[in-house]
């Protein structure tokens, strides 16, 4: 049983109108955007998370080989190059304690994806760290 209840009071309906208002903007496949929700989830430990995205990236028609590698994005040939910046990205953001978001990864994504794209996938990267760190401190399982 969860400590505490995220999904009580204004914050939850607004970090899920939040949320939708990302999701929405994404010109991405909204396969990639679960996957990117899944690697973030990965790095942060939040099981509900992942159980969450695995099944929401199936459904958005991700392949089962690509979920059960997100993790292994760097060099697993189900990944273009393009993606591989944009997860370069997701977890430098999602790491920005110890990344403070490195430089060449940002550029990188800017050089492939230009400004506004690479804007929309900090966006994404955002939100489900602030979801990751509701479900985690709240004990959601």
């Amino acid at each position: 049983m969860p400590k505490l209840d995220p999904f009580a009071g204004p914050g939850f309906a607004a970090m899920s109108a939040l949320s939708k208002a990302v999701d929405d903007d994404a010109e991405l496949p909204l396969g990639l955007v679960e996957l990117i929700k899944l690697r973030c989830s990965q790095i942060n430990g939040c099981g509900y998370c992942v159980r969450m995205h695995v099944e929401k990236a199936l459904h958005a028609g991700e392949t089962q080989d690509r979920v059960d590698n997100v993790a292994d994005w760097e060099t697993n040939v189900a990944f273009t190059d393009r993606e591989r910046r944009i997860f370069a990205l997701a977890e430098s953001v999602t790491l920005v304690a110890d990344t403070h978001v490195d430089e060449a990864v940002l550029d990188a994504a800017i050089a492939d994806l230009g400004p506004a794209l690479t804007q929309q996938v900090v966006w994404v990267v955002a939100v489900i760290n602030a979801f990751n760190r509701l479900a985690i401190t709240a004990r959601i399982e």
